[in-house]
């Protein structure tokens, strides 16, 4: 495979979370025929995504070919810290830390990671002289302002910090709070251009106890587009493991933010946050609700309902025109037996010329993009509709590909507690301007109900139109159809109006 095509894929895969496609791809490059810019955005595409045993791999074959870029060594053992095998990480860092002492760009580099990797071994085991082993790795070059010295910076205000709180005695020139003053002032001065002025202006702003700050830091951090699973991983588990924010007010604000943008990032990975309780979290797109505890069983049911959700599309053209589910033909008429029905609203699939759907009954397709393959069915014969100003929905047959599960629609809505100010959440499902599948997971709070309508905040955009809404348990219990601007709310049909509605 040709280097080009090589990047084009496993770009596509990576983007995908179709993680399982990765080694059958690497096992067909040359890694001889790779630029060394071809090689670093290979390299860089499977850390962003913390895909680190397959960065291992990668790094692996380049070497072995007979490469002798600095960055691939690099590369290598920074896959093998985040895998925490720090001793084989540290032994290839010192090795290469000689050859790239006088490198302007990679030796910086190194010396951070060396820092690193003692950082994690006082995290792992403790010891006096891994923090001062760690301190002294990142000291020198941000007082020389060597390379990406703010991230040299914030990891010396961390490491003393937390030597003060353990009561382990370094060496040092200034204080945590001197230093991330100098570093804000810095970003002030020179503006915030990276990723990582983003998340070192925040963390900046933690060190110095500044709530405000940090979330207003937090938020453009989130939003720049070089803030992938390893950026936020990164900086989760700093906060997590060098400031112990965990049983903090501060650290109730951001980490659950954190997490959940890695869960989104990453595509299905998230260590869950136990603080001790029912915790309210406030602040940036916070945690809405009174929990902020994820479960990986929870996670688990939530993946099974992704498996019944597809993208609605042009079979002509393929371009995507919104989403929908399958369901249960028997839940809706018992008539229709226990064949699967697939539902959307009939804005994006009818027959009545007012609706001004853009699709037909068979000229749509529904694509299961989490299943292998993605596979495509096509969507025929209409078995009942209501107009988009009435219950704006549509009701399918298909034939569902192998894998693909079903939804059981509840009857029962969460309900709403006029005297707790906390509103339940809920959960959107979707496919929002026609892109990979994606779930609301903040700022999802149920405001108000007027039969057969629900509305509630969520994040969602054109495409996520037919998308099935969850409760905290993951019941469906209401089909997407549109965004309320008068209300500033997204809006939603129940599904027992449409199970009981004739037509």
């Amino acid at each position: 495979m040709e280097p080009t095509e090589y990047l084009e894929s496993l770009a596509s895969a990576l983007d995908q979370y179709h993680y399982d496609e990765l080694r059958p791809l690497t096992e067909h490059i040359d890694p001889l025929a790779f630029t060394p810019p071809q090689v670093k955005k290979a390299l860089g595409m499977m850390r962003r995504k913390r895909r680190f045993v397959d960065l291992e791999h990668l790094a692996g074959l380049f070497t072995v070919s007979g490469r002798t870029e600095p960055i691939i060594r690099r590369q290598w053992a920074q896959a093998l810290l985040d895998q925490n095998r720090v001793e084989q990480g540290l032994r290839a860092l010192r090795d290469i830390a000689q050859k790239v002492h006088a490198n302007p760009v990679e030796g910086p580099e190194v010396r951070g990671l060396i820092g690193r990797a003692y950082k994690q071994r006082y995290v792992n085991e403790g010891g006096p002289d891994n923090l001062r082993q760690a301190v002294a790795s990142y000291q020198d070059d941000w007082q020389a302002r060597r390379g990406d010295y703010r991230w040299q910076g914030i990891n010396l205000a961390a490491l003393i910090a937390r030597g003060k709180r353990d009561g382990v005695d370094v060496t040092v020139a200034d204080t945590p709070e001197q230093i991330a003053t100098t570093i804000l002032e810095d970003i002030d001065d020179k503006g915030a251009t990276g990723v990582w002025d983003y998340a070192t202006a925040m963390e900046a702003s933690v060190a110095l106890g500044n709530q405000d700050s940090a979330l207003k830091w937090t938020k453009e951090y989130l939003r720049h587009p070089g803030a992938d699973a390893f950026e936020i991983g990164s900086t989760l588990r700093q906060l997590r493991e060098v400031w112990q924010l965990e049983k903090t007010p501060i650290g109730h604000t951001l980490l659950p933010v954190l997490e959940y943008a890695v869960l989104q990032k990453e595509g299905g990975s998230v260590e869950p946050l136990n603080l001790g309780g029912k915790i309210k979290t406030e602040g940036f797109e916070a945690v809405w609700g009174d929990e902020a505890v994820v479960y990986l069983d929870w996670l688990d049911s939530l993946y099974a309902r992704c498996n019944a959700i597809a993208r609605i599309s042009d079979t002509a053209t393929g371009a995507p025109k919104g989403t929908g589910f399958v369901a249960q033909g028997s839940l809706f008429r018992p008539e229709w037996g226990e064949a699967p029905v697939f539902l959307t609203n009939s804005h994006v699939i009818s027959t009545n010329a007012a609706d001004e759907a853009p699709l037909r009954p068979g000229e749509a397709s529904a694509e299961f993009t989490r299943l292998p393959g993605r596979p495509k069915v096509t969507l025929d014969k209409l078995l009942f509709s209501s107009p988009r100003i009435q219950l704006d929905v549509s009701i399918m047959t298909l034939s569902p590909p192998s894998g693909s599960g079903t939804l059981v629609p509840s009857p029962y809505a969460p309900e709403i507690d006029p005297e707790d100010p906390v509103r339940p959440r809920i959960y959107v499902i979707g496919h929002p301007g026609g892109r990979e599948l994606a779930v609301s997971l903040y700022d999802n709070s149920l405001e108000e109900y007027e039969n057969p309508y629900v509305r509630y905040r969520s994040p969602t955009e054109g495409g996520n139109s037919g998308s099935p809404v969850f409760d905290r348990q993951l019941k469906s219990f209401a089909i997407h159809h549109r965004a309320r601007e008068d209300k500033k709310l997204n809006e939603a049909i129940l599904l027992r109006d449409i199970q009981s509605a004739r037509a």
